[in-house]
C-alpha cells in the first residue's frame, strides 16, 4: 500500500513491485462547508514520481458504502475524476461504514470503519450503492471484508455470503483481505477457513496481506509490520483456488516502515511471491 514513506524506494526501485496500491484520498483535501475537493500539489508530485510505468490499483477509504447515509456522489464524482487522471486497474472500498451522524443528524466520520449487520434490509440499502458505484465508474468495483471489533446481533448472515450475494447482485468483486480474517479469529472467534469455503472464491480479484498488533486485549488490523505465520499459511492454502487472482498487496503503515526496513519490505513481497506460485503481480 503506497504511502510516503515508500515514494523514494519507489522511485529508485520500481522492480520492487509489480503495482501500487493507492488511497487516491492522500491526494486531496476535502472540505465540508461548502462540500469542495482540492488537490494537494506536493502529494500529487510525490506519487506522480515513482508510479511512472507502473499499474496502479485503487483502494478508497472514504466513500463509506456501507453508511446508512445516502450515497455520496460528491466524493464518487471526485474519485471518477481521479480514476481519469491514474487509469487505475480497480478501484475497492471497505464493506463498513466510515460516515455517521451525531445525535441531530449532522455527518461524524468515525475514524474507523464501523461494521454494518447482514441482514435483508442492510443488504437491499448497500446493495443499492454499489450497484450505482458499478453503473458510474468505467473500471471494476471491488469490495473488501473487514476487521470486525464487535458483532452486529441482528445480523442473519455470515459477512461470506452476505458478500456473496452483494457480488451476485451487482457485479462487484471482492478485495479478500487474509490479516481481516486473522483479527476476526483472534477477537471474535470466527473460523477463518470456515469463511474462506463459503465465499465464491471466483469474485477474488486482489489479497491484501498484513500484520497486526494488541492495543490492550484486541488484537487490531494495524498494518504495523510482518505478516504473522498464520496470514501466510491462509494464502498458500487458497492461491491455487483463487482464478481470477490478480494482485496480492501487503499493507505497511507508514509510521512503520522504519521499523520494517527496505530489506524486511522485500522480504515481504518475496514471500508473497513464493506462496502464490504463478501469481507474480504484487502491490505494497
Amino acid at each position: 500500500m503506497y504511502n510516503g514513506a515508500l515514494a523514494e524506494p519507489l522511485a529508485s526501485a520500481p522492480h520492487v513491485v509489480d503495482a501500487i496500491s493507492l488511497i487516491p484520498e492522500i491526494l486531496w483535501h476535502e472540505s465540508s462547508n461548502p462540500v469542495a475537493y482540492r488537490w494537494i500539489p506536493a502529494a500529487v508530485e510525490l506519487f506522480d514520481s515513482c508510479s511512472v510505468d507502473v499499474p496502479v490499483v485503487f483502494h478508497g477509504i472514504g466513500l463509506s458504502i456501507g453508511s446508512g447515509l445516502p450515497l455520496n456522489f460528491r466524493h464518487l464524482e471526485q474519485v471518477e475524476i481521479a480514476v481519469d487522471r491514474y487509469r487505475p486497474t480497480w478501484y475497492s472500498e471497505h464493506l463498513s461504514a466510515f460516515r455517521t451522524t451525531d445525535g441531530f443528524g449532522n455527518p461524524v466520520h468515525a475514524a474507523v470503519g464501523l461494521p454494518v449487520p447482514f441482514d435483508l434490509p442492510t443488504l437491499r440499502h448497500i446493495g443499492a450503492q454499489v450497484a450505482a458505484v458499478v453503473s458510474r465508474l468505467p473500471v471494476p468495483f471491488l469490495l473488501e471484508n473487514s476487521a470486525i471489533y464487535v458483532e452486529v446481533p441482528s445480523s442473519i448472515m455470515t459477512e461470506a455470503g452476505f458478500l456473496n450475494r452483494l457480488c451476485d447482485q451487482t457485479g462487484a468483486g471482492v478485495l479478500l483481505d487474509l490479516h481481516n480474517l486473522v483479527v476476526n479469529e483472534v477477537n471474535l472467534k470466527w473460523n477463518a477457513e470456515q469463511f474462506l469455503a463459503e465465499l465464491d472464491l471466483d469474485h477474488v480479484l486482489e489479497v491484501h496481506v498484513a500484520g497486526g498488533e494488541f492495543m490492550g486485549r484486541w488484537y487490531t488490523d494495524g498494518h504495523s509490520g510482518a505478516c504473522p505465520e498464520r496470514v501466510w499459511d491462509l494464502l498458500g492454502s487458497i492461491a491455487d483456488d483463487l482464478p481470477n487472482l490478480r494482485l496480492v498487496t501487503f499493507e505497511l503503515h507508514e509510521s512503520r516502515f522504519e521499523d520494517l526496513g527496505l530489506d524486511g519490505l522485500v522480504s515481504q513481497l518475496s514471500r508473497i511471491r513464493t506462496s502464490t506460485g504463478s501469481i507474480s503481480s504484487n502491490v505494497t
